[in-house]
Formats: C-alpha cells, structure tokens, sequence
C-alpha cells in the first residue's frame, strides 16, 4: 500500500453538538489507522463543544467567532451573513497559506459552512457527511459545493442531488465497534440525553423507576443527564424514590456503558442510533420533537423497522406509561436478545471501509 507523505492533509470543518463532533473525531481516527502519515487538523467554532472536546485530545483545530442563524433573529442573521462568515472565510484562507489541505470533509453545524466555502474558494475538493436520515439544513445548501456526500442513513438521499451521494453508514468508533456485550443480573438500563441533555427524561425517569421498584422488580440504572441536566436536582429525585441510580452530566467511556446495558433509553440522534446497532443494544428511542425536519424521528424509525427498538414520541412520555414499557423489555431477555440481533442488522458493518474509499478518491492514494 502506498504512503501519503507527511505534506498531506485532511481537513474536517463542523461541530457545535456531540452529534457533529463524535464522528469527525471517528472520522479523524479511521484515516489516520488507513494513512498513519496523513495530518488531520479541524475547524470548529468557539460556542460549540469541539473547543474543549479537541484542545484536549490534542487535535488542532482552528477556531472560528461564528453564532448560528438557527433561531436567530433577522438582525443576527444578517450579522452572521454579511460580517461573521466573510471574515471567518477569509481567516480560515490565511490559515492554510502554505499549507492547504488535499481534502476538506464538512460533517455539519455552522463552522462546516465556513469551511466547505473556503475550501470552494482556495479549489480544495470538498465531501460532506450527512449522518442523519433527513439532511440537515447546512449540507442541503452546500450540496452544490461538492464532489461527494457520504449518508449515514440511505433515506437521506432523497433531499440531495443523486449523482453525489454514496450510502456508507455512519462511522462509529473502532472502540465502539469491539464492544462485546457482558450482561449481569439486575438487568442495567442506560438513559442517555445527549449532550445538550433530555428535560422529558430527567423529569420522568425517577418516577418511572420508583413505579417499578414498587412492582418488586431490580434492575440497576446510569442515567447521562447531558450539560444542560442539572445532576444534583436528578441525584435528589433518585434518591427520593428510592432508586440506586448512578447520574452523570457526561461520559468519557461510552464502549464501557454499552457493554453492561441490557436496555437503553435514548433520544435519537444519528450517532446514538447506530451506536446501539453497532453493538446490538435494543432501545426506545424518544425523538427531539422539535428538531429540525423531525430527523430523530426518521433516525430512530430504521431501528425501529429492523426490530431493534421501540419509538415513544415526547407528548407519551408519562411514568405509568414509561414503567410499563421499560417493564416489558428490561425483564424480557428472550425478547432483548431478539432486538439485539435485529439492532445489529440495521446499519452496514463496513462503513469505515466505505468511507475511506471516497476519500482515498479525493486524496489520491491507493485505497
């Protein structure tokens, strides 16, 4: 196989949620195990998460003083367009003076818009990846920027142009992928938020969990607040009903979760549904409803058509109700076995291998 030499570089522009971050760092670790010689530097923007989250996995990453026109006002708006964006294209221009990149993947969130039109400017190939099943707004506009558009869900396709887009599955993480699940009694439920957190969860999972205690059942829980849980209040009302419950604001060691959960109770963003099909995790899934185009929805409805998960939409979301659910399933383990395998079947094994063959195109080396 051939070597790229050390002057080559793979640029990844995107960021502001774990859900744009976790898989470009996915990303950023699957080139490196193909191309150990390939430099790999970020761009992100100063209010999302990627400006502690890349700083300290030692990842360069140029930072841009960027808002998002998500829900901004006209006067924002207007700002971020005629202001904000111009300079940050021309910062990231300078920044590559020299030394630009052979490749730029934008993966989503506003610095992917500034990245993707400097890289258009300077004549640097661009690929995006999708990894919802409905596109979001930022790569619908920067399709016609492309050469390719990788899709973590085949249903994505229908927004973008054709002739670009290339289903791959989305990447999870090597450590991710190894997980061989290791399943003790009481049965273990995770409750993840994702990063931003799950008001909906925080507020009805104590009770829930209280309900089934009552019913004489055992079962042990980790419940992943998010950064906007507030994990005193959640540790509390745990402990007000009763429940041994191990409450985090975050995770640093998802492979070490999933390997001793028998259920999980999750919203559904793109990388949180195929990480339980990468590990045959059997779910329910509580969608954002708010979230544009409704994507947790459409995300969560792949697993749910496989067999590996259960859909309950946020307005159904009571303790009765949950209890009852979360009785049927957690103390089932025929029926988590039959998700667990249907889960699995969900998403492409080898999407690691998809990818790095549309980018080994862009980059000119042997794949």
């Amino acid at each position: 196989m051939q070597h790229p030499s050390s002057s080559r570089q793979l640029c990844i522009a995107g960021g502001g949620t774990g859900g744009h971050v976790f898989p470009a760092l996915a990303l950023a670790d699957a080139v490196r195990r193909r191309w150990p010689d390939m430099k790999v530097s970020f761009i992100g923007a100063e209010r999302g998460i990627e400006a502690k989250l890349l700083p300290e996995r030692g990842e360069e990453v140029f930072l841009l003083t960027m808002h998002s026109v998500q829900g901004a006002g006209l006067a924002q708006k207007l700002r971020v367009l005629a202001w904000e964006l111009p300079r940050a294209v021309l910062a990231i221009i300078r920044q590559w003076r020299g030394n630009k990149p052979q490749l730029l993947v934008g993966v989503g969130g506003y610095a992917s818009v500034a990245g993707v039109l400097a890289a258009f400017v300077a004549r640097i190939p661009v690929v995006l990846y999708e990894q919802n099943a409905v596109p979001g707004l930022v790569n619908r506009k920067l399709a016609k920027f492309s050469r390719r558009i990788m899709l973590g869900f085949a249903d994505a396709s229908g927004l973008l142009p054709k002739d670009k887009t290339e289903f791959t599955g989305n990447l999870v993480s090597a450590a991710i992928r190894a997980v061989r699940r290791s399943l003790k009694q009481p049965p273990h439920l995770i409750v993840l938020g994702g990063s931003q957190g799950a008001t909906v969860l925080n507020e009805n999972l104590p009770d829930a969990c209280r309900l089934l205690l009552e019913s004489g059942r055992e079962f042990r829980v980790t419940h992943v607040a998010g950064a906007a849980g507030r994990v005193p209040q959640l540790v509390a009302a745990y402990a007000g009903a009763g429940v041994d419950a191990e409450v985090l604001d975050f995770c640093r060691d998802m492979p070490a979760l999933y390997a001793t959960a028998d259920l999980m109770l999750a919203r559904s963003g793109a990388m949180t549904v195929c990480e339980a099909a990468a590990v045959g995790l059997p779910c329910i899934f509580v969608p954002l409803p708010h979230a544009a185009d409704n994507h947790q929805f459409h995300n969560a409805a792949s697993l749910v058509a496989a067999g590996g998960a259960l859909l309950i939409e946020q307005q159904g979301i009571i303790p009765g109700r949950l209890a009852g659910v979360l009785g049927e399933l957690l103390f089932d383990p025929r029926r988590l076995e039959t998700m667990s395998k249907a889960a699995r079947s969900a998403q492409p094994a080898d999407s690691e291998a998809r990818m790095l063959g549309v980018l080994g195109t862009w980059l000119e080396v042997a794949v």
